[in-house]
């Protein structure tokens, strides 16, 4: 049996997934050791994990920008929404990820690490022994292909085109300050510069798992050979869940359109949950349930209307089978549990990994990409309508995440990988 350390980067929609890939291998007899931040100790505790922190500065901080950035142009705002995410979620903490790693590395086989944990990157990019890594790809896949623009665009792939060039002016021009910062980074920790751009470091991992399904992602001829597409890690647990009094509303409606903003992009709800809310405000055909995250119901109105309902937190489990439309920033782990479902979704989302998601929704046609972040609720209720017309696309793609078997693929290759290593 193997010795796992699973380095989660502190966000939520990464941490779950890494907690539920642990939890699965220390049922298989592996011993599990989960590193990321104080605020999740309870979730890796609660699954029976031992738990070591990271500091604060081993965490991404929320890049912040200036409100003038909406009057940008779509290309030139995502180009600085994404070096900012880059800088404060991949550079900005990799040193101290590093340092909080590199003490429990004599006692481990195999680094299981999500694909913000870039200290495991300074782990690889070291010439001094180290144990297996391994990469959870729990965003959409990063990695630069001739067959697909360069990752952060949002640009869906034009058949027949070749991205190469493209690629390398993002990398050797546009993003040379970033890669500069990355291997100073690096270099500051005692490893060696990288010539790969950031959003190609898992091609120096032993194993890139990737946590969804081919169906849904780019086709791309070049895909490295250490990349495995595993499908969704998606929690269904519905323990301690108490149905609120509305339940029944919900149960009767003729429509049910469920919006949410995730876990971390949820500071602000007049980007989609507001607008939603008044998009079908009074409608008798139409139930909105909007979920918050913790904390978030204060941030509502003290009253809604009598056909939208909110909670802070609904298991998908008990949610979903009743959900006919799902509208939200493009959380990847939240689509495709909605996708798991057969249910169509409508993308708004703009900051880290949100605009490549719904880029991919409108490419696999399994729902609609509203392009901005600050849709109005004429253009919500237009995008639920033409979502609800990709039904099938949605079935199709749901069919195939169920035949899935990530837990159980994730488990055999890590032993695959542990006795190699």
């Amino acid at each position: 049996m193997a010795r796992i350390i699973v380095a989660a980067s502190p966000l939520s929609g990464h941490v779950l997934p890494m907690v539920l890939i642990g939890a699965h291998l220390q049922r298989c007899g592996h011993t599990v050791t989960v590193l990321t931040d104080e605020g999740h100790r309870d979730i890796v505790e609660q699954a029976r994990l031992a738990f070591e922190p990271l500091a604060p500065d081993a965490c991404p901080a929320a890049p912040s920008l200036s409100v003038l950035n909406r009057l940008l142009p779509n290309l030139i705002r995502r180009f600085r929404l994404g070096k900012a995410d880059i800088r404060a979620t991949f550079i900005a903490p990799l040193i101290a990820q590093y340092r909080a790693l590199e003490p429990l590395l004599n006692s481990a086989d195999v680094v299981l690490a999500d694909l913000a944990f870039t200290g495991a990157l300074a782990l690889v990019a070291s010439e001094r022994p180290r144990p297996a890594v391994m990469v959870c790809g729990v965003g959409p896949l990063t990695l630069t292909s001739a067959d697909s623009a360069p990752f952060g665009m949002a640009w869906t792939p034009r058949p027949g085109m070749d991205y190469g060039g493209m690629h390398l002016v993002v990398h050797r021009i546009m993003f040379k300050d970033i890669h500069n910062e990355l291997n100073a980074a690096l270099n500051s920790v005692g490893a060696a510069s990288i010539d790969v751009s950031l959003m190609d470091w898992p091609r120096l991992a032993d194993r890139l798992l990737q946590l969804t399904v081919p169906d849904f992602e780019y086709p791309r001829r070049d895909l490295p050979d250490n990349v495995d597409f595993i499908g969704p890690v998606l929690a269904e647990s519905a323990e301690g869940f108490e149905p609120p009094p509305w339940w029944a509303d919900l149960l009767r409606a003729d429509t049910v359109v469920h919006v949410t903003q995730g876990t971390l992009d949820n500071g602000d709800f007049e980007q989609l949950m507001l607008p939603t809310m008044r998009a079908f405000a009074g409608r008798d055909d139409v139930v909105v349930v909007a979920t918050t995250g913790r904390g978030g119901m204060r941030r509502l109105p003290d009253r809604l209307p009598a056909n939208v309902h909110a909670a802070e937190w609904i298991p998908y489990s008990m949610l979903l089978p009743h959900v006919d439309v799902m509208v939200t920033n493009g959380g990847y782990g939240g689509v495709q549990h909605a996708l798991s479902y057969g249910i169509p979704v409508v993308v708004g989302g703009e900051t880290a990994d949100k605009a490549e998601v719904a880029a991919r929704v409108g490419h696999t046609g399994v729902g609609v990409n509203l392009g901005t972040a600050h849709p109005t609720p004429s253009a919500i209720v237009e995008a639920v309508r033409q979502a609800s017309e990709c039904r099938e696309a949605a079935a199709r793609v749901g069919a195939v995440i169920a035949q899935s078997a990530p837990l159980d693929e994730i488990a055999a290759l890590l032993a695959t990988e542990a006795i190699s290593a």
